[in-house]
């Protein structure tokens, strides 16, 4: 696959929420979903529910700037995320005490960086010195009709990669981040 490839789920072209892919490399996932634009929004900042549905993202806790879990799990601004991926996803269903594989499971401390209520986008970034890798991760919910005029919730899903070791996260994860976003 070229370096600058762009993963994309087979969703029908549909215009997309989230601003412009700024990486080397770009992961892109999207679904559509029966259900409306706010309560896919609200499930996708209840990082508490996450273990619930959530075959990829274990868990995603909001923390203080050590890291340390926070009481009140509100997502805000500037918080970091401690978040526990499983990185091929889980075979699903997936509940609470689902176990994880130990052997793809990923812990990552990352800062809170978008919240933006009025578009329904959201942005986490992986803290790492940019010099190694620099990579977001974007996530957007809009409203689209389907074929037959039913109002449906359109989720996308970007993470971007720069730096030294983007070919080496592609190599390693591409694929497998790629299932992870239509898990």
């Amino acid at each position: 696959m070229p370096r600058n490839a762009i993963l994309r789920s087979e969703t029908p072209k549909i215009p997309s929420n989230l601003p412009e892919a700024t990486g080397k490399i770009n992961i892109n996932g999207s679904s559509l979903i029966n259900a409306p634009k706010d309560a896919v929004w609200n499930a996708l900042l209840n990082f508490a529910s996450y273990p619930n549905w959530n075959p990829f993202v274990r868990s995603q806790l909001v923390a203080n700037e050590f890291a340390i879990p926070l009481d009140n799990q509100i997502s805000f601004l500037g918080a970091k995320l401690v978040i526990m991926s499983q990185i091929p996803p889980l075979p699903q269903p997936v509940h609470v005490p689902t176990p994880p594989d130990l052997l793809t499971q990923h812990i990552t401390i990352e800062d809170i960086t978008v919240i933006n209520t009025e578009n329904y986008r959201v942005a986490w970034f992986f803290l790492s010195p940019d010099w190694v890798l620099n990579t977001n991760r974007w996530s957007a919910v809009s409203t689209v009709a389907d074929d037959d005029g039913v109002e449906k919730s359109y989720y996308e899903s970007r993470e971007t990669f720069n730096g030294p070791l983007e070919s080496v996260v592609q190599d390693l994860f591409g694929d497998d981040i790629a299932e992870s976003f239509e898990a």
